[in-house]
């Protein structure tokens, strides 16, 4: 794991770009997107895990629009249900890809139960590891976290991926209902950490240097473990100079 301050997160020479959701077709994603090939290795394709919930043309469109500016060409690679990510195929056009979109969807539950201890996410972080660039939007985002809510059962945390092993990443922060459903999951689980994305963080492993994660005292009630909140503006953190930094 590399680590600033209090943050952990899977190693790799890649790029972990978290995002809290946005459609593209009306231009809320385009910091993110300019950022993610900016960082991706364009000499490899770019793959789209629709397990969340994106039909196969909505991949295909956004993978597309990713191609439009200036990306690799890219496939959806698909792994629907928990099967899927059993398929060497699918593990192999994962493992090969230079930037690997984790799409946004309702099912951010079942996007964690399909590839949790599964070939595929063994795939997935072979290449982070080798330099990929992992953007997970939404949902995507969620499954990277250590625990997440599952709306069936609000009593119950369903185990992420834990490539923040620390933490629970929260895309859509709306009052009293999240508040509520954060503090169950911090209360209950190993977690102490939670990450709120109004707009998107990205991490990457290279030079150590804690810089500034901003704090929001107010979530003080949501449990008795620190509750760290990345606000509104975009946050990176990485190892060129191995910390974090809010940019207005």
């Amino acid at each position: 794991m590399t680590q600033a301050g209090p943050l952990r997160w899977r190693a790799g020479a890649g790029w972990l770009i978290l995002a809290g959701g946005g459609r593209w077709e009306e231009n809320e994603t385009g910091e993110v997107d300019a950022a993610a090939l900016g960082w991706a290795d364009l000499d490899r394709p770019t793959a789209l895990l629709p397990t969340a919930g994106i039909s196969t043309v909505q991949g295909e469109a956004l993978l597309d629009y990713y191609a439009d500016l200036g990306g690799a060409n890219g496939y959806v690679v698909p792994i629907f249900d928990a099967a899927g990510a059993q398929y060497k195929e699918n593990c192999r056009l994962l493992e090969q890809a230079g930037l690997i979109y984790i799409g946004d969807g309702p099912d951010a539950v079942g996007l964690a139960r399909a590839l949790r201890g599964s070939p595929a996410l063994q795939a997935l972080a072979r290449a982070f590891e080798d330099g990929a660039v992992i953007v997970g939007m939404g949902a995507g985002a969620i499954a990277l976290g250590a625990w997440l809510a599952d709306p069936d059962n609000p009593k119950r945390a369903e185990p992420g991926w834990g490539w923040l092993p620390d933490v629970i990443v929260e895309p859509h922060f709306a009052g009293t209902e999240a508040a509520g459903r954060l503090k169950r999951l911090l209360n209950a689980q190993s977690a102490s950490l939670v990450i709120v994305l109004w707009g998107w963080a990205s991490l990457s492993d290279r030079r150590w240097r804690w810089g500034l994660l901003a704090r929001w005292r107010a979530w003080a009630s949501i449990g008795s473990q620190s509750c760290w909140v990345v606000c509104r503006s975009p946050l990176h953190l990485n190892n060129d100079d191995c910390g974090v930094s809010v940019h207005e």
